[in-house]
């Protein structure tokens, strides 16, 4: 690029030092200075949020719904100043606010003038805008033509985004799929035909409106049809529009071959004395990522760095996220040179420059969690993202939510686990919520550690799924239920025994109200139905344990596949109740085993009748239970 520009002439242009008299303050600068003399409490929920525990969301979906339930206030107050304007016709302001005003509707009887169709594009009114245009009957300067266009074809197929909504923004998902979704308004066909045969500048002007409007819309042949007329008719678009078509490179040519459209569109910009922008390189780096080669994707990022080096350009946040595209290519090599970027923004003031601007961050924790496990690394992301009003560069609900279980998976991964729970409990609930796999992980994560360690988290993980609503997952539940009967399995007398009882209880009470509410049954497997029977009788709740193991005799469907419960949980719930000689619990679980034709019965049937004094009755259940010969045999080979 350099060398198809040296031919090139760059006008010189000198301005003259002007010092104002005063510093110019924005309207919020007080505000924000007294904004940095506090740092964040972690402990207390978003300011947009109540302070009160009753009205403080615990859960993802309750934060959402909450932000936007407050919202909805804003928008029904929006509804009914447009729905019924006749009652907001009074002026309480000078000079006139307005935000407060209703926007006009324009009929046959609407007296309008080329400055109300200025007014209305100024403000990215689509519709007012093309509905003065007909009163006006196109009757309108070029300028205004041009600028009508320019909104026409920016806007086109979507409405502008109103920035008074924060989290409507906040929470929308804009997830673009890359389909033709340009409207061809019949106005943009006429404007469109009148301005391209007009003087060149204002030709170039129109064709380069075009060409980034069916860039942005996804209509890349259409794009690419008017840039190959325009180049036929000698038209030098401005760099904007070469940028766009740069940016749709990988569609209209195959992703190895568009190295050679780039060479043809610098050759097309060097010309027409066009200079490069770091838009410009951004978008070849974009090229780059697509490329099938890491070598040959490699070789052309180094002569784009050179090309932005050359000509003086500050690279944008953009530039540096397609940058961490292509380095993650190369595994641990790469770890170098993403620290080397990591520093030099540490120097940098970030600006908003380009949408891409917000993958940044998440991008680059995703390398340091996923591809280097680095705590060093994710630090300096994390450190760079709280620098100065960075954090704008999060991005969404989504993209912060993404960062923040990347970030903690980090942590869980390289610190020892007081260091991961005491940042899990600066983050945990007020900024992130951990959703179902991140807790997985953390369950898993205790079972590598000794008892005493684990037995000392279990609480709060366990409030946490259920103030986060993951009772309803059975994996959270068989790796929570496993480090309390098996991992972390208490003394006989230690009162953990009755806390861990109490939890399990509530596990079986959670998947019997949801029974009554679904369909379909709530079904678990049979860890978590043995888990869940064993710590009830470890904590003395016999009459719920026999309770639960009856409805799996009447219901065998509850657990999966309807499966039966494993040999070693039956033989722990029989020890468990011989243990106490609790004969109802014993007949029970007897019933059960015959019921599904088990293996075993005889044995503890022999067992129970040697072990505990049994009534006539009882003897008489026995018999029924395992058949009178099974019984008699087995107390015979006792003897």
């Amino acid at each position: 690029m350099i060398r198809l520009q040296s031919t090139a002439t760059t006008p010189t242009s000198s301005s003259d030092i002007h010092i104002p008299n005063r510093i110019e303050r924005g309207p919020t600068d007080i505000l924000k200075a007294l904004e940095s003399t506090i740092s964040r409490d972690y402990m207390a929920p978003h300011y947009k949020f109540h302070d009160d525990p009753y009205l403080t969301p615990q859960s993802i979906l309750l934060k959402r719904t909450y932000a936007l339930a407050k919202e909805s206030g804003k928008k029904a107050a929006m509804w009914i100043r447009e729905e019924h304007r006749d009652l907001f016709q009074h002026k309480v302001a000078e000079p006139e606010i307005k935000a407060f005003v209703p926007p006009p509707i324009y009929t046959e009887e609407s007296k309008v003038t080329e400055e109300t169709l200025l007014y209305e594009i100024s403000n990215g009114h689509v519709a007012n805008s093309i509905a003065i245009y007909d009163l006006l009957k196109g009757e309108i300067t070029v300028s205004t033509k041009q600028a009508l266009l320019e909104l026409l074809c920016f806007y086109n197929n979507i409405e502008k985004i109103n920035d008074e909504l924060l989290e409507s923004n906040w929470y929308k998902l804009n997830r673009q799929s890359k389909k033709n979704k340009w409207i061809n308004y019949p106005q943009i066909d006429v404007l469109f035909g009148f301005l391209k045969e007009q003087e060149p500048t204002v030709a170039a002007a129109a064709y380069t409106a075009m060409i980034c409007g069916l860039a942005k819309h996804f209509s890349p042949e259409k794009a690419w049809y008017l840039y190959d007329e325009s180049q036929g008719k000698s038209i030098p678009l401005s760099i904007d529009g070469y940028n766009a078509i740069i940016s749709m490179a990988p569609e209209l040519k195959e992703k190895d071959k568009s190295k050679s459209l780039i060479m043809d569109i610098y050759r097309a910009m060097a010309a027409n004395g066009i200079t490069p922008n770091i838009q410009t390189f951004n978008g070849v780096l974009n090229v780059a990522t697509t490329m099938k080669s890491n070598q040959t994707a490699l070789d052309f990022t180094c002569n784009i760095l050179a090309d932005i080096k050359k000509f003086e350009l500050k690279p944008s946040l953009t530039t540096y996220y397609y940058l961490l595209r292509i380095l993650s290519r190369f595994g641990d090599a790469s770890y170098s040179s993403f620290m080397k970027i990591l520093e030099s923004l540490k120097k940098e003031t970030l600006t908003m420059q380009n949408e891409k601007d917000l993958h940044f961050f998440v991008t680059a924790m995703e390398m340091a969690s996923y591809q280097f496990c680095n705590r060093e690394a994710g630090e300096m992301v994390n450190e760079l993202l709280l620098t100065g009003e960075n954090y704008k560069f999060i991005g969404d609900n989504f993209k912060e939510h993404t960062y923040y279980r990347m970030y903690l998976e980090l942590i869980l991964a390289t610190e020892e686990i007081e260091t991961f729970f005491k940042l899990y409990s600066k983050f945990v609930p007020h900024v992130t919520i951990p959703e179902p796999a991140v807790m997985g992980t953390i369950l898993e994560a205790l079972k590598l550690h000794p008892a005493e360690t684990a037995t000392q988290y279990i609480p709060k993980l366990w409030s946490h799924m259920i103030m986060f609503g993951h009772l309803d997952r059975e994996e959270l539940l068989e790796n929570i239920l496993h480090l309390m009967s098996v991992h972390c399995k208490p003394a006989p007398d230690s009162p953990l025994n009755t806390q861990f009882a109490e939890m399990a209880l509530t596990v079986w009470d959670h998947i019997q109200t949801q029974n009554t509410k679904r369909v379909r049954h709530f079904l678990v497997s049979n860890t978590v139905a043995g888990n869940i029977i064993m710590l009830l009788l470890r904590g003395n709740n016999f009459d719920k344990a026999v309770e639960i193991i009856s409805s799996l005799v009447r219901s065998p469907h509850l657990i999966k596949n309807n499966d039966t419960l494993a040999t070693e949980h039956i033989n722990e719930i029989f020890e468990l109740c011989l243990a106490q000689a609790h004969v109802p619990a014993i007949f029970t679980l007897l019933e059960y085993v015959t019921v599904h034709n088990l293996d075993g019965a005889g044995e503890m049937a022999g067992k129970l009748y040697k072990t505990v004094s049994l009534t006539s009755n009882q003897k008489n259940i026995l018999a029924s239970l395992v058949g009178n010969d099974v019984l008699q045999l087995q107390i015979s080979d006792e003897n």
